[in-house]
């Protein structure tokens, strides 16, 4: 009897195509209009190659179609996972982009978010190029007003329930994490030499110890696990979003008024909701300065 040796199997390339940024976001229900502004945005500041990759939550409203036209890449939930299933719908729309794209930066960015000024890549290359340890940039441990961040309450859920991830917390904090910090979620840029350690870990696709799970995830926002892979994977988060800087995030509204964060050279702002009367306003005053550098980048 012949014994013959198994080959190994061969070592697949990840990616299917080049590109300077991959942008991330997810999507459902009543939400398209904030899309659409957001889509626009990319396509009047982003001045370098992108794809964009969406998590659609089983939308009904005719959104996952509307994504297929606008030349998106989509990754569509079965069925609602809502908020308590965010982190796991990012999670997909994550690997794909990196399964797909070759790109150095990724942006997770909402739909209730926009990029209102050019300029916003070179700034984020200059932060990273600053500092090599830096696998995350947003709004961290500084607020947009300069005031530090109180996430006594993300680090409260997040030691009530470690026990799905505890031995991915303690990876991160003997990096230097503290527990509960997080960047806000509305937008910020990662590297893709991060995004493909946290892979290998097998923590994306819930190995490697850790395992969210969907009945609690809505307790711990997405954006504090993610904070806390980051540092696991050997990297840091640094802020992009405090004075002087170019993200002007804030979650229970806009930080400040729409020229206000112009005058300052804010570049990323977020949150601007789709039916209020001051977040209609919002949206109608950037969509004018997106015609406007248009117009001005046409003549």
């Amino acid at each position: 009897m012949k014994w013959f040796r198994v080959q190994p199997q061969p070592d697949f390339p990840r990616a299917r195509r080049r590109t300077d940024l991959v942008v991330i976001s997810a999507v459902s229900d009543g939400e398209w209009s904030g899309v659409e502004d957001l889509l626009d945005s990319l396509r009047t500041y982003i001045d370098c190659s992108y794809e964009v990759v969406f998590a659609d939550d089983a939308s009904s409203d005719g959104t996952h179609e509307r994504l297929l036209d606008s030349g998106c890449w989509v990754v569509r939930n079965p069925s609602k996972l809502r908020l308590a299933g965010l982190n796991l719908s990012l999670r997909r729309a994550m690997l794909e982009g990196y399964r797909l794209f070759d790109a150095p930066l990724f942006l997770k960015i909402d739909p209730d978010a926009l990029i209102i000024g050019p300029g916003i890549m070179s700034a984020v290359r200059e932060h990273f190029d600053a500092s090599p340890a830096t696998g995350l940039l947003g709004t961290y441990k500084i607020d947009w007003n300069g005031a530090p961040r109180d996430l006594s309450y993300w680090r409260d859920q997040m030691l009530r329930r470690s026990a799905d991830f505890q031995e991915v917390l303690d990876l991160a904090m003997h990096a230097g994490y503290e527990p509960g910090d997080g960047v806000q979620g509305g937008a910020y840029f990662f590297t893709r030499t991060c995004l493909s350690r946290m892979i290998a870990a097998g923590w994306l696709e819930g190995r490697g110890g850790y395992q969210p799970s969907i009945e609690h995830a809505y307790r711990i926002s997405e954006d504090t696990l993610f904070t806390m892979l980051v540092y696991a994977s050997g990297h840091i988060a640094k802020d992009i979003g405090g004075p002087g800087q170019p993200f002007g995030l804030w979650d229970k509204g806009l930080p400040m008024a729409p020229e206000e964060l112009v005058r300052q050279g804010r570049l990323v702002t977020h949150a601007i909701k789709y039916a209020d009367e001051t977040s209609l306003a919002a949206r109608h005053y950037f969509r004018l300065l997106r015609q406007q550098h248009a117009l001005r980048a046409g003549a």
